[in-house]
This record gives structure tokens, sequence and C-alpha cells, in this order.
């Protein structure tokens, strides 16, 4: 169970001890640097790296100090996600070369504000997705917006060694799969990811495309590199007029706020 008041290792540590029954073993530091946990129990096993998106430590002050706290977070790609899995990746590396077990990335998502545009940024930034603006063929029809897949190079198409990825946090958790890998068989063989299985998931871009209606640029020979290809690429695939790739941001502010119904005694 994935609560809010554990340290990010040991709430991954228990969902896999505890929910998973499987067996979890702290990797030894050593000089090289690391993944966190190696699991036996279901086949092969895995190889475990946790991240944790916390709140840095200005905000929470000014929090504590009564003060607003105001900012915005992208929807969508963001280079903090991108950098952990590239990071992660060196680090499964170093723990596992010969590869024989699943790497799976451990994203927690320690936030007092923002959270849910912080989900939306890591499985963003796992299937390089952003928002595109388009309208019907005919002039003068409305406009709409839609979540669009491999926009750019996602972290799973960047660096497919790594099987898959879960996200946690708010009581939350989801099994991202990665189908840009080849041991997605092995993955969907698991006991983890039939827990997911059971509840809905896990996520994959196929099942975006087809129950949460997500375009999709599937043609990877496309130089993503250039956004004006991309806009003239989505047009021709789904038959509508121009196509604008937006740069969307979530603004948020937050503050404390006293409860006046349990005044504190003198």
């Amino acid at each position: 169970m994935i609560t809010d008041d554990q340290h990010p290792e040991m709430e991954i540590r228990a969902f896999f001890e505890h929910d998973l029954e499987l067996t979890v073993t702290r990797i030894p530091v050593s000089v090289l640097r690391s993944a966190d946990f190696l699991v036996d129990g279901d086949g092969a096993g895995y190889v475990l790296e946790v991240k944790a998106r916390s709140d840095d430590k200005e905000s929470i002050a000014a929090l504590r100090a009564g003060e607003v706290v105001a900012g915005a977070e992208s929807l969508g790609w963001a280079r903090w996600a991108s950098d952990g899995v590239r990071s992660a990746r060196q680090q499964f590396a170093s723990s596992n070369p010969p590869h024989d077990r699943l790497w799976i990335l451990c994203f927690v998502v320690k936030r007092s504000f923002a959270t849910d545009a912080v989900f939306d940024q890591i499985i963003g930034t796992l299937y390089g997705v952003r928002l595109v603006a388009y309208s019907d063929s005919d002039e003068g029809s409305t406009t709409r917006g839609r979540n669009c897949l491999h926009v750019v190079p996602g972290a799973f198409e960047r660096w497919p060694e790594i099987d898959a990825a879960i996200v946690a946090g708010s009581g939350a958790i989801t099994l991202c799969a990665n189908e840009c890998g080849d041991r997605l068989a092995q993955l969907y063989s698991s006991c983890l990811c039939n827990f997911f299985a059971e509840r809905g998931g896990p996520i994959t871009p196929s099942d975006l495309e087809l129950t949460k209606g997500f375009w999709s640029v599937s043609d990877r020979s496309l130089d993503r590199s250039d956004q004006s290809a991309v806009e003239r690429y989505l047009p021709e695939k789904y038959k509508t007029s121009r196509v604008f790739i937006l740069d969307i941001k979530g603004h948020y502010a937050s503050a404390v706020v006293p409860d006046n119904r349990h005044p504190l005694r003198p």
C-alpha cells in the first residue's frame, strides 16, 4: 500500500513485499552508482530504481510561514523526468549487466501541490506526449485539444532497455509498460503486470490510443526535432486542418488554511 508518510524507497519496498508478496533485497552501495533493490520470487526477478519528485525546501518554508506558494508545471514531457530515466538506465546497467531481470523504474511523487501535473509530466516523458490543437476541415469550426503520443522521442523509446515504470503518489499507483522493449512478453507474464491488469492497467501507448483518444506520431522516420514536420504530418494522418503543438502549463496556488473547527486549547 502506497502512503504519503513514508520514505519513497520504503514505500516501493513495502509494495513489492506486502502487495506482491515478493522478496526484496537492498543492493549494497558500491563505487559505481547502483540501483536500489533486487526482487525475487517471480521468474527471473526485477531490479528496482526509485526516483522521488518532492517539494522544494523554499516552497515548504513559505507554506509554513503562511505565505501563498504559486507556480506552473508543464503538462507533458519534462526534462527532469527524462534526466531521471537516463540516470536510472546507467544504474540498472551497473547493477544487472546481463539484463536477465526486468528493469523497473519507480517514480514516487511526494508533492503538496501540482501532484496531477507531475503525474502527467512523468507519463508524458515516458511516451513523448504533447498537447496539440486542431480544428475540423471546415473553416470556422471549433478548435479542439488532444494529447498526442511520440511527438518527441519518449524516454522509453530512447532507452528501450528499461522495461516498465511505476508511478506512485497521493494514494495512487500505476504501471507504464515499455512497448519499445524486447522483454514485453516477460513483463506481461509477471505477477507485477497481473496485479495491475486486475485493476485496469497497465498503461500502454496502444491502450491510450484505443481507450483515451490519444493521437500518435506512428512514423518514427519523421524528424521529430523539426516541430513543423510534425505539424504537417498530423493533419494528413487525422484528416484535419492545421495542427499546432502547444506548450501548456498547469498553474497552481497553495496556502495552509487554519482549521477553525478545532481550535487549540490553552
